[in-house]
């Protein structure tokens, strides 16, 4: 199966764009919509597929049969390589941080080995230098960097622009991990300003990383980071739960609730001109 036939047959795109509500807004006069990418697939979804797509269309073109990637012991990058390498009948091989791990250490972990991916578990000082393991044959295989980071991922995420009407928006709001999908709508947005939340301290790699690759940055805002990566205070998490009771929408705290919850602050300074549209990219992050 091709990739055009696998988006096809199992992917839901373009995703939804859905507007959502709140006192808040009315007071500001403004309007928030939801680019709805969460909705994509229930465990490729966001931007894992985005970044994800053009590195196996080029796999399937050259004849590669094997994908190695890099990641955590709970990577939603790797979680959804596992997958859509299964259905696309490629060999797959996580390269996992930490060596005390086991492929029962999780359950996500134990899922991936499932769907067939071998996980190779190295030291955390190996996989800070990205070593591969001399075991892991690398014969007609495609290496992808740890979370899809690289110019085909930024490629793939500049998909999301063509799916919407960028006349109807001034601004588009997106979570900052590798800083991947935030420097693929800079590049491929027309007069929509692009604003970022950074979910760790690691400003200094984004700039670096697009300098790299030659793509001006815009708006980044370093206030939400709450401390530590992945750290979820009460306040957070209870932002979380009551965005989902108002919106019937779900987040997770880490990525999509740290962006929501800067997008509330930032309407609530004025940091929006009135009869602004602005809109919000929900980048998945939500395991099945």
């Amino acid at each position: 199966m091709d990739i055009l036939q696998f988006e096809k047959q199992y992917l839901r795109l373009p995703s939804a764009i859905d507007e959502i509500h709140d006192e808040l807004f009315d007071q500001k006069g403004i309007r928030v919509f939801v680019k709805r990418d969460d909705l994509i697939h229930p465990i490729i979804s966001g931007n894992k597929w985005r970044k994800l797509r053009e590195y196996i269309q080029i796999a399937q073109f050259n004849g590669y049969k094997h994908l190695i990637s890099f990641g955590g012991a709970y990577s939603n990058h790797l979680y959804a390589l596992a997958f859509a390498a299964k259905e696309l009948g490629l060999a797959s091989t996580g390269i996992i941080r930490g060596d005390e791990l086991t492929s029962q250490s999780n359950l996500y972990l134990s899922q991936m080995e499932s769907w067939g991916m071998n996980l190779k578990f190295i030291s955390r000082t190996n996989y800070q230098k990205k070593l591969i393991p001399k075991e892991i044959d690398t014969t007609n295989s495609m290496i992808i960097a740890e979370g899809g980071y690289g110019k085909m991922a930024i490629k793939g995420v500049s998909y999301i622009t063509k799916e919407i009407n960028q006349g109807n928006f001034e601004h588009i709001i997106c979570p900052i991990g590798t800083g991947t999908t935030y420097l693929g709508l800079c590049e491929s947005t027309n007069n929509i300003e692009v604003h970022g939340i950074l979910t760790l301290n690691n400003l200094k790699e984004i700039e670096s990383n697009a300098l790299e690759v030659g793509i001006p940055i815009q708006r980044i805002y370093d206030a939400y980071i709450f401390g530590k990566y992945a750290k979820q205070p009460e306040e957070l998490v209870n932002f979380c739960q009551l965005f989902e009771q108002k919106h019937q929408i779900k987040i997770e705290p880490i990525y999509t609730g740290r962006m929501f919850y800067g997008l509330y602050d930032l309407i609530r300074k004025d940091k929006f001109k009135p009869e602004s549209n602005i809109l919000a990219l929900h980048t998945g992050g939500l395991k099945s």
